[in-house]
């Protein structure tokens, strides 16, 4: 999975989960499920939505996430620091920006 195919599969993910930032941080809380009421990062919603397994939104749970996905190691890691919003440089500020406008998230 590319960064372009993940976008999309995050897009599809807005009836799902309502997406906001708390802080720095990208999260959504799951509106559907057993795990309705738990928040979720983009990664593991993402891997979530698609029937791959349901994972913590730690490190260890969104990298095992990435590997269910078939997502390569650098998107996993840019993903990662784009949801924890850690730079406001480079591909990091994009790819959140991508994210967020396909989520519809303001601010």
């Amino acid at each position: 999975m590319n960064e372009t195919e993940f976008i999309l599969a995050l897009a599809r993910t807005v009836k799902a989960y309502k997406w906001h930032v708390s802080g720095k941080r990208l999260t959504g809380v799951a509106r559907n499920g057993k795990d309705r009421g738990q928040t979720f990062d983009p990664l593991t919603a993402v891997c979530r939505s698609t029937g791959n397994g349901t994972y913590g939104s730690n490190v260890r749970g969104q990298k095992t996430a990435a590997r269910r996905l078939g997502v390569s190691t650098t998107l996993a890691t840019n993903v990662i620091n784009a949801t924890k919003a850690s730079s406001n440089r480079g591909n990091y500020q994009v790819l959140r920006g991508r994210m967020k406008q396909a989520l519809g998230v303001s601010t």
